[in-house]
């Protein structure tokens, strides 16, 4: 009984041992890549699938993020849904592309044309 007991926890070690080193590795090559690509992006690891969550500033950052976990070895599969993109700042006006200006869309200005 104390044998497979063992074996069970010595396997479960094992496992986040090797989860780590991915872990580490993944965030090593986001660093090394681009450095704020390593600040931007939270990287889990758990029985080799990587779990990316965080803010990128553009789609490309997220498919080179996702591009490079894949380089790693012992990466089993990735989940990139957590990985956010497109972050506007504060005072911008987000807008779908080739959306058109409708008048509800449009910032109010603070003076009419007819108040002058």
């Amino acid at each position: 009984m104390k044998n497979h007991s063992f074996q069970h926890y010595s396997h479960g070690l094992e496992t986040a041992v090797h989860d780590a080193w991915i872990t580490t590795r993944v965030k090593s090559a986001l660093a090394l890549a681009t450095p704020s690509l390593g600040l931007q992006v939270h990287v889990k690891t758990l029985e080799g699938t990587v779990a990316l969550s965080g803010r990128v500033n553009t789609h490309k950052q997220c498919e080179q993020a996702v591009a490079l976990t894949r380089s790693v070895p012992g990466v089993v599969d990735i989940d990139a849904r957590e990985l956010l993109t497109h972050v506007f700042k504060p005072g911008s006006f987000p807008e779908a592309p080739n959306a058109e200006e409708s008048p509800e869309s449009r910032p109010q200005s603070s003076t009419k044309m007819d108040d002058k």
